[in-house]
């Protein structure tokens, strides 16, 4: 009986001493502003990748999957993240805490695109409200009018509605508490965008891209896992299926366009459904004739 009683303390106690040498390590996917038809499929996207980095580089990069939806839950599990897939925009906002690897695609960027009912004719008309944009910045407004907008839209607390994920934001346009979205350009494929139309494209930006955090990793370190990731060869998410290695140029430069205001030169247009009037010619109007006075006045 004494031996049993050892034998389990034993065991629990190997298993407290094994818990406490190898603590969970997290992969965080946090992609609100990328299309999934179900929350679950992050999950497995998560997964997906974890599985493969662990196959590629062993046990050290044994990493479990955990889905955040806001970057305040990701600051509260922060011990426990050693590596992050997130949207372009979070890593610029973050780039003095966050080590880019590798984007999403082989090599090609992504725009941001606004989807509108027909009620909305015009950017001018989301100035009203009605506009939902499941963001990965907290707030958004410095990202939307500085890069998105370039300047031309000022974006009010009441008019941007917010979302936790884009099948949230359409689901707000489905039951009319919404006009128009924001989604990736890239999404448009994989969404029912019946009787929207597109309505305003962004300049180019990074697509999803991981990170790590803080910027200590040994150079060596960061190659291996660099090639890791370009092995990838995903099946969940369309989108999300290769990576390819990068810098922190591409981030830099958005960080710099989110946080000064530009405008565009020349000014925004904005397409309508309402013809142009051209200019009618203008003609020669004949000129008057001009009759010369002279001034008369009498001799003394």
């Amino acid at each position: 009986m004494i031996q049993r009683v050892l034998t389990v303390l034993c065991v629990l106690l190997g298993l407290t001493h094994a818990s406490l040498a190898a603590p969970e390590r997290v992969l965080a996917i946090y992609l609100p502003g990328v299309y999934f038809p179900q929350l679950e499929r992050k999950l497995d996207l998560g997964s997906e990748l974890a599985t493969h980095l662990q196959k590629k580089l062993g046990d050290k990069y044994h990493l479990s999957a955990r889905v955040y939806v806001s970057a305040e839950a990701m600051d509260a599990d922060a011990n426990r993240i050693a590596m992050i897939l997130t949207e372009s925009p979070y890593v610029a906002q973050n780039l003095p805490k966050l080590l880019p690897l590798a984007a999403a695609g082989t090599g090609s960027d992504t725009r941001l695109a606004v989807l509108a009912t027909a009620a909305v004719r015009s950017l001018t008309d989301l100035k009203r409200g009605g506009l939902v944009y499941a963001s990965p910045v907290e707030p958004p407004q410095a990202f939307l009018e500085h890069f998105v907008f370039e300047g031309e839209l000022a974006i009010g607390k009441d008019m941007l509605q917010p979302a936790r994920d884009v099948a949230s934001a359409l689901s707000l346009l489905s039951v009319q508490k919404a006009q128009a979205v924001l989604l990736y350009e890239d999404n448009l494929a994989s969404i029912r965008a019946q009787n929207l139309r597109t309505l305003y494209r962004s300049e180019l930006l990074p697509r999803p891209t991981v990170v790590l955090p803080g910027r200590t990793a040994d150079p060596a370190e960061q190659q291996k896992l660099k090639d890791a990731l370009t092995s990838f060869k995903g099946l969940v998410h369309p989108d999300l299926q290769t990576f390819h290695p990068v810098t922190d140029g591409p981030y830099q430069k958005l960080r710099d366009r989110m946080q000064q205001k530009s405008r565009r030169q020349p000014k925004l247009l904005e397409l309508t459904d309402e013809p142009t009037q051209l200019p009618m010619p203008r003609l020669a109007q004949p000129t008057p004739l001009q009759v010369p006075l002279k001034a008369f006045a009498p001799v003394d």
